[in-house]
């Protein structure tokens, strides 16, 4: 080889080490940027959830799961729901979709389609079923259909927790729970109320105010058909009954006026804007209808601790109809890289003492698993009340737990409230809202009629 041939396969072996090297350093800082965006390798969201709690469940558990102990795990928690599950949608189309997430009962998700089932290895629909409350096991237990037609089933979401709403009541104007133990009895309650105390509130569903009306609304869905556990399944009969309960119970009972129920001018003049909660906090209203979960804002509001009792939400009579309930359920993300710590993560919340751990988070939500009730319902709900979980539940009432889909979670409460605020023509206005409600999951859903108008109007 002579001398400039020499050269020159030098200088190409340079500039082939001086290419290799600078990829390398591109590579490099590639992945630097990627991990000061994502630096977790395991990602869980939740919503409506306080982080510091939840970051003290994962702590335990990782001190339990050995494996994990140095894993590097990050909660994120949004407070909205619609804020979480924009945020999410966005997620998985950029491809940056959390190992673990949550998803909530009142929305048979279309986000369905983008998690993973159990493995019956794991946990298994039979074990599920001796764990956990009967009415999940609908919700929850999936079927899956080989090419030779055998049927499989597996679980395919984890709850830990769930809700029912009852009634909080102001002792010095409700004298004891049994007051409230059927609508009949709350009727009179309401008029004894007012007798006594002309200037108080009685029981009062604020549109403006008050995030669960719409549920309020549902419930009594629930209670004039047996099965009504979805909003295409209620029927011009429900419609009409539901409506006429709450209108006599929560609006027109209230009112002495003859005006219009749902004008909150003729109520107290000096609260007439105050929030619900604020009428009930400052005493000028006797009985506020809320989850278990409302106990966190009346701590809040300041409300005296030595008058605030509860009951459980009143049927017509005992032991029939359905009751509405409310949960979140953690799922594995299809697409997740750590799918064994995600299910090992889900398994851990499945058993008691994964179970107690949250619980003893958030010691306002109900147990999901049945071995928890016989302690955890004696258990308060805060500190700072004599309140127990068991105020808000009764055995008779356990068989008729139930889900109500309502499609579209947000935009089912939001047009609900709508009409509830203005109930002229509500039965067209419902009918209304279950086809455009139909029309909009398919689109969202089973990604068909795109070029349909689903739009209200």
């Amino acid at each position: 080889m002579n001398k400039n041939k020499l050269i020159f396969s030098i200088i190409w072996i340079i500039i082939f080490i001086l290419i290799v090297w600078g990829i390398k350093l591109l590579n490099s800082s590639w992945k630097s940027s990627w991990s000061d965006k994502w630096p977790a390798d395991f990602v869980i969201w939740t919503y409506d959830l306080d982080k510091t709690r939840m970051d003290e469940v994962v702590e335990e558990f990782k001190s339990k799961a050995k494996e994990y102990e140095k894993k590097n795990i990050v909660v994120e928690n949004f407070p909205s729901y619609d804020d979480y599950k924009d945020t999410l949608q966005a997620a998985i189309i950029a491809g940056k979709t959390p190992d673990v997430f949550m998803l909530n009962n009142f929305e048979r998700s279309y986000l369905e389609n983008y998690v993973s089932g159990i493995n019956p290895n794991i946990i298994s629909p039979n074990q599920f079923r001796k764990w956990f409350k009967t009415f999940l096991w609908n919700d929850l237990i999936r079927k899956w259909e080989d090419e030779n037609w055998k049927e499989t089933e597996f679980v395919i979401w984890i709850p830990v927790w769930y809700e029912t709403l009852g009634i909080y009541f102001n002792r010095k104007f409700v004298l004891k729970p049994s007051d409230l133990e059927s609508w009949a009895w709350v009727s009179n309650l309401i008029d004894t109320i007012k007798e006594r105390n002309p200037d108080i509130v009685p029981l009062w569903i604020m549109n403006w105010s008050v995030d669960n009306n719409a549920d309020v609304l549902t419930q009594f869905f629930m209670y004039w058909e047996w099965e009504p556990n979805s909003l295409d399944k209620v029927t011009e009969t429900g419609i009409k009954e539901a409506f006429w309960s709450f209108d006599d119970y929560i609006n027109s009972k209230n009112i002495d006026t003859g005006e219009s129920d749902s004008d909150p001018q003729y109520y107290n003049p000096e609260t007439s804007w105050s929030t619900n909660l604020e009428l009930f906090s400052q005493w000028n209203e006797a009985m506020i209808i809320g989850y278990t979960s409302m106990i966190n804002s009346l701590k809040e509001s300041g409300f005296n601790n030595s008058f605030l009792y509860a009951a459980p939400f009143p049927h017509y009579f005992s032991g029939k109809w359905k009751t509405l309930v409310k949960y979140n359920y953690f799922v594995v993300n299809q697409h997740t890289v750590n799918d064994k710590l995600a299910y090992d993560f889900l398994a851990y919340l499945a058993t008691e003492e994964g179970s107690k751990t949250f619980l003893s988070k958030f010691t306002y939500l109900l147990p999901a698993l049945v071995t928890l009730e016989q302690d955890k319902l004696q258990e308060k709900l805060h500190d700072s009340y004599n309140l127990i979980l068991w105020d808000f539940y009764k055995p008779e009432y356990d068989s008729l737990l139930s889900s109500f889909d309502k499609w579209i979670y947000s935009m089912y409460d939001q047009e609900i409230r709508s009409i509830i605020k203005d109930d002229y023509n509500f039965l067209e206005k419902i009918k209304t809202l279950q086809k455009v409600i139909s029309c909009k999951y398919k689109k969202l859903y089973n990604i068909e009629n795109l070029s349909k108008d689903c739009s209200l109007d």
